[in-house]
């Protein structure tokens, strides 16, 4: 996903001068967890008045860094500002896609259907996991 991060459909989410993360983060996080889909993500300055907004550029990172962390994916951003080029970002993810592998494990049946948080390790030094932080698991 290449974008700015910022929710223009609500207009900026304000509560007592402080700036949250768009509801709609966890609610696509919760659909890619769900489906399996890694989400990475590309900061790009967008346009208009929100796009010239320290708050909002920095919460729509936050939000794109929050979706991409959750589903397992990386998020690339230089700063506020828009990258020179998108080249080095789609070679870091280019190694990461050379890279992957699937991990399958039996989860812990629950009474009702959800997200059980996952973390991975490993006994092998410099050895770094990119991952979902949950899986869906269906109910028995």
């Amino acid at each position: 996903m290449v974008s700015d991060g910022i929710d223009r459909f609500r207009g900026g989410l304000h509560q007592h001068g402080l700036t949250f993360i768009s509801p709609d983060v966890d609610s696509a996080s919760m659909v890619a967890q769900r489906t399996g889909t890694i989400i990475h993500t590309i900061f790009t300055r967008g346009v208009g008045r929100l796009a010239s907004n320290f708050w909002e550029i920095t919460n729509g990172q936050n939000g794109m860094a929050k979706l991409s962390d959750e589903t397992g994916g990386e998020s690339f951003f230089l700063g506020t500002q828009s990258p020179v080029s998108f080249k080095p970002y789609l070679d870091s993810l280019q190694g990461t896609l050379d890279n992957q592998y699937i991990l399958e494990f039996q989860a812990n049946q629950a009474k009702k259907s959800g997200h059980q948080y996952v973390r991975l390790s490993t006994e092998i030094a410099g050895v770094e996991f990119n991952s979902a932080d949950s899986v869906w698991v269906n109910a028995k």
